[in-house]
Order: structure tokens, then sequence, then C-alpha cells
């Protein structure tokens, strides 16, 4: 219901109930007045009848009795008059037919006159004695007449008021509508976005207080609009920025190769990122939500006992003692001031700890796991060859000082001083072997391949150029080379290919007696994997003696660093050669394979992975 209806109504409602009240209240007093009106009247006739025909009544003088009655119905205010004496009788009666022949009933009141006529009597007395009776009736029609006739103009009345009463509610309403009608729309637009709206203001009343307070109010709401898009694009940029620096994040520690685990402000693990879950091999629902205490027990059990985890705690501690102590990457470069564990898996893996407190509302520290297996393993092996290399340069150097400081110290015969002279030559020799072979290994290892020229090379061809130039020992000869079939392509440095191929010459020659055959071939590998086409996955060279052989423990050391098999130091040599081999054959994508039987003699086989003919 619109508001402008509600307005009429209610004025409405108001106002017949105040017009019911009023004209209620009227036409009550009309009646009563008229009423009171009409039985004074009828009061007062009666007295005057009941006065005047006193002595006629008591001498029963009819004529003055029907002259008082007809002068009694000339006044026009009775309808009927009867005059009684004392035993009832009628002496005169005056008025209507249909009053004549009706019951008299005394009434004391109009409103008991049911029947619409109204009736009183009364006595007429004469010193105390009553001699007679006076009646007289009145009809109540010409008042109902008249109350009608007030009802009907008091209903006129009303009608016309109620309609003014509309008339000025509806020009009230749509007034006070229009205005209504106008900050409705104008809320409408406010609500739309429309800050900038405001509603127009006409006169100085209540309802141009309600715009003006409506358009102060828009002012407020567009200027904290502003303010607050404002803020929300700002939050919206840190809340982007936040979310790409955490994908950032969890990108860099998910691809990140050390192991990261972070402790909430409760000091309960958050996160573990995929490197450390791959390196402890722990998994990842039993990290999350472990304390520092329980965290440090778990990690503890998977390590080896010499080498466990201290704990959050010792590290928390010691950073907070020294920051500097287990950080790893302030000290990549002095491994005696990190915190290192082993553990005890099959792969025994060696991780540098470090710690970084943090102490932000959700990161209470971070630790750092750092893999040096290979750094360690690469130590190791270092500290070996050293003190490999440093053993085995001091042989021959004890000897050259040796005969050096006897040829200083004392004279010799010329036979004596010249077998001096010759061993001091031979141990110098092996001290440059033994350095240029380091060298080799050195630069082979360093390099990678980086220096290697990879062409096709006819590989029956260059072993046939192989043995056409090796230099056997003397009264060796040489071995017999391949035959001169189709070519055998292999990829491959020719200069790299050809030192591994007289490594192992040499050694065959070395390790065989005088006389022993040594012999080489070039073929497919029996049992290849075939490549592209119908091209072999690879190609056989193989070089074979008949030695003194190895035993099968001997066999598995081949390709350490100065190992030799032969124990005694009559065969000369570095212990270096097929180190230098192995890793040439490996550069090349090849495999180095040895069959030996001690005391029968030994196979080298280098497998190379082969070229197709096409191919340049």
């Amino acid at each position: 219901m619109q508001f402008r209806t509600k307005t009429i109504l209610g004025v409405a409602v108001i106002e017949v109930a105040l017009l019911a009240v009023l004209i209620g209240s009227a036409l009550s007093i009309l009646r009563e007045s008229n009423e009171a009106e009409l039985m004074r009247r009828v009061e007062l006739g009666g007295k005057l009848l009941t006065a005047a025909p006193k002595d006629a009544v008591i001498s029963q003088d009819l004529a003055t009795l029907d002259s008082l009655a007809d002068e009694a119905m000339a006044s026009g205010q009775i309808d009927f008059v009867r005059v009684l004496d004392a035993g009832g009788t009628v002496l005169t009666k005056r008025g209507n037919a249909a009053f004549v022949s009706r019951t008299f009933h005394p009434e004391t009141h109009i409103d008991q006159a049911a029947d619409g006529i109204y009736d009183w009597s009364a006595s007429v007395l004469a010193g105390g004695v009553r001699h007679g009776e006076v009646q007289l009736s009145v009809s109540t029609a010409p008042l109902k007449v008249l109350l009608a006739s007030a009802q009907r103009w008091a209903a006129g009345i009303a009608g016309l008021e109620m309609l003014l009463v509309a008339v000025f509610s509806w020009l009230l309403g749509s007034y006070l509508v229009r205005q209504l009608v106008a900050l409705r729309k104008a809320s409408q637009r406010l609500a739309a976005g429309d800050f900038g709206h405001r509603m127009t203001v006409q006169g100085n009343d209540e309802l141009a207080e309600m715009a003006l307070a409506f358009n102060r109010m828009a002012h407020d709401l567009g200027e904290s609009r502003a303010l607050l898009v404002h803020e929300n694009l700002r939050r919206i940029e840190a809340q982007q920025k936040a979310e790409d620096q955490s994908k950032q994040m969890n990108a860099i520690f998910a691809l990140s190769p050390d192991g990261l685990v972070s402790f909430d402000a409760a000091h309960r693990v958050k996160y573990a990122n995929p490197a450390f879950l791959r390196l402890t091999g722990l998994p990842e629902e039993e990290v999350l939500g472990l304390d520092e205490s329980a965290f440090t027990d778990r990690l503890g059990r998977a390590c080896v006992p010499q080498a466990r985890f201290p704990g959050v705690a010792a590290l928390d501690a010691a950073q907070r003692a020294d920051p500097k102590s287990v950080n790893p990457a302030r000290h990549r470069g002095d491994r005696g001031r990190l915190h290192t564990i082993e553990l005890a898996g099959p792969e025994k893996r060696v991780l540098d700890i470090g710690l970084r407190l943090a102490d932000t509302a959700t990161v209470s520290n971070i630790l750092y796991f750092r893999d040096v297996t290979h750094e360690t393993e690469v130590d190791r092996l270092k500290s070996e060859f050293l003190s490999t290399a440093a053993h085995e340069l001091r042989t021959p150097m004890t000897s050259i000082y040796g005969f050096a400081e006897l040829l200083l110290e004392r004279d010799f015969d010329e036979a004596d001083r010249r077998e001096f002279l010759t061993i001091i030559r031979r141990q110098s020799e092996l001290t440059a072997s033994i350095l240029n072979e380091l060298l080799d290994l050195v630069r082979i290892e360093e390099r990678r391949g980086k220096d290697c020229v990879i062409k096709r090379v006819n590989a029956r061809e260059l072993l046939r150029e192989i043995v056409a130039g090796f230099g056997a020992p003397p009264g060796r000869d040489r071995p017999v080379p391949p035959r001169a079939d189709g070519p055998l392509w292999v990829r491959a440095d020719r200069k790299k290919l050809t030192q591994a191929v007289s490594n192992v010459l040499s050694n065959a020659y070395k390790y065989s007696p005088p006389g022993a055959p040594v012999e080489v071939e070039v073929e497919v590998d029996p049992d290849p994997i075939r490549g592209e086409g119908d091209a072999p996955a690879q190609i056989c060279i193989r070089v074979s003696d008949h030695g003194i052989g190895m035993t099968p423990a001997q066999l598995a050391r081949v390709g350490e660093r100065f190992y030799r098999a032969d124990s005694s130091g009559r065969i000369p040599g570095t212990g270096l050669g097929m180190s230098i081999v192995r890793e040439i054959i490996q550069l090349h994508g090849g495999e180095l394979k040895l069959a030996s039987t001690a005391g029968a003699g030994t196979t080298v086989s280098l497998l190379l992975p082969a070229a197709h003919p096409d191919a340049r």
C-alpha cells in the first residue's frame, strides 16, 4: 500500500471516528430535547385540562367538556383527548379514530411508546377526592421524521466533510509522497553507486531538513567509499603481491635441491619441502605438525649414532650465541664450523644443517639441510689420492735422493757410478711418468670431454694405425693388425681413443712373458643392442694377452688410481694407465669390460657407441 493511500485512509479513519462521535452526540441531544419538549407540552396540556374541567366533571357538564376537548385538539399539539368520570364512564373524547379504538396505556416516558403513540393520564381531584381522569395521546411520528431528517442532513454534511478531508489528504499525501519518492529514487541511485547524486532542497520544513541530511549522508558515504575503494585496492595489491611471493617461494622451495623445514609460532613443523623428504626419506605425514622435540627425536632416529642430529633447541642456542655457527650460506668454504649429520639409510647421505631464526607471526625458525655427500666423498677421495700419490712419488724420489747422496759423498768406480746414474734416471722417468699421467687424469676429469673433438672414425683403420706405430719391447713382436675388411664406424676423439688403446697394449706386453703373443681385434659387439636402422649399437675393440692374469679380487680393483696387480715391483708402471682408459671410454659413452684368469692372461674389451654409416 502506498504512503499516499495510507495517509488518506488514516485521516479518513480519524475523521469518521470524530464525525461519528459528533453526529451521534448531536442526534442524541436533538432526540432527547425533542422528546423532553413533547413530554412537557403533553404534561402542560394535560394539567390545564385537569384543572379547567374540574367543575364540569363533577357536574358532568358535557357541553363544557366537549368545548374544552375541542380547544385542546385545536392547539395541534395533542392527537387524542378523553375525559372519564370516577366510574370510568367516558364523558367526552376527541381525536383520530385510530386513537379512539386503541387501548390506552399510560406511560411515564416517551421511550415506552412502543406503538409510536405516547399516552399520558392525570386524575381530576377536588378536595383530595378523585372525581375523574383526563387521558391524552400524542403521536411520536413527527419526532421520528424530524430525527430522520436530522440524520439525513448530518450524513450529507459528514459525506461532504469526508470528501473535503479526502481531497485535502490527497493533496497533503501527494506533497509528502513527492518528497518521499524523490528520497526513494535518490536512495536507489545511492545504492547503485551514484554517490554524486543530491536531492533538491525545497522549503524550510522537516522534509527539507531530511533532504539536507540525505545530501550530507551521500557526501560522507562517497568519501568513505573512495577511502574504502583505495584501501581495498591497496589490500588487493598487497594480497596479490603476497600470493605471488608465496607462489614464487613455494616454487623455489619445491625446486630447491636443499631441504627446508619451517616451524610455526607454536614451534611445530609447518612446512617441509620435497627436497627434505627426498634427502631424509621421511614421509610428509610423519613430519608435519611435530613439535621441535618430537622432530628432533624422529630425525635423530634416522641418523647414525656417531653423526646424530643435535636437535632444534641446540641449533637455536648455537645460532643465538654465534649466528655464523649454523649458517651454511656464510661458511660454504669452512665446513668444519657447520653441524653435519649422516643418515643411516643405504645411501648414507651426509647433510650440513643450518638454522635461521625468523621470529615472525607465522614462522619461528627455518632449518636448512644441504646434501654434502658428494663433497664429503670427494674430500675423502682427494685425501686418499693425495696420500697414495705422495706414497707413489716418495718411492722413486727416495731412490733418486739416496743414490744422488751416495754419489756426492763417496767416490765410486765408473761401473758403479754409471749404475747409480742409470737408477736415478729410471726413477726420474718413473716420477715424470706418474706426474704426466696424473696431469692427464686431472685434465680429463676437469674438462669432462669439453676438449674432445668427436668425429666419425673407422675403428678398424685406427686400430691398424695404432698397431703399426706401437713400440713393442725389445725382442717382442707387434700385435697382428686386424684384417682390412669393411669399415666399422664409431664416434670418437681420435687422439684420446689412440691413448686408451695404447695404454691397454702397453699393459698387455708388461704383464705377459717374452714370446707370449698379444692379440688385437675389432668387431661388432656380439650381443649388441641395435641402434637406428641396421647400424650396430656398439663396436668392440679387444686386446688379449697370455700373461700373469688376475684373480677376481684383483680384477674388481682395476681402474683404481695407483692400483697395480703386480705387487713385486719388478714390472714398471704407475698404476694410473687403466684409470685413464676408464675415464676416456666413459667420456665417449662407452664401457670398459675385463675378463681374466690368474696365470692364463687377460682380455680387455673397449665398447664404443657405433656411428651411422651416413653420419659425419
